[in-house]
């Protein structure tokens, strides 16, 4: 994930930092926010699912609630862009089509996602 040019960086707490380049980006406007999907077949009875917005949030909730450190390599975090959101249950493991919720999703490496595929935790 990229850091917005606006947004704190939550390992450095700083702006200047994790290769930050001043971009000038046409804006597009998105739909924001949570959106609930009511799944008889979910065991919770619905699934999320998160703007780009609403999981950059919940991201740096996760980061911090996991001390900066990967949740499956457990080294610590030093680049933003490095840090990627993973779904404990995936869809190729039987979960749901897709399920943003925080109870599923866990901050982790790119290259660590990679090399857990479609597997549990």
């Amino acid at each position: 994930m990229r850091l917005r040019q606006n947004q704190l960086c939550p390992i450095h707490r700083s702006h200047g930092c994790c290769g930050r380049e001043p971009a000038l980006k046409e804006k597009r406007v998105r739909q924001m926010g949570v959106r609930r999907i009511y799944d008889p077949h979910h065991p919770r009875g619905y699934r999320e699912i998160r703007s780009n917005g609403e999981m950059r949030k919940l991201m740096d909730r996760k980061i911090a609630a996991q001390n900066g450190e990967c949740a499956l390599c457990r080294q610590k975090f030093t680049d933003y862009s490095d840090i990627v959101p993973d779904h404990i249950s995936p869809r190729g493991m039987g979960g749901a089509w897709r399920d943003d919720h925080p109870d599923n999703i866990q901050a982790v490496h790119w290259w660590c996602n990679g090399e857990k595929g479609s597997s549990r935790t």
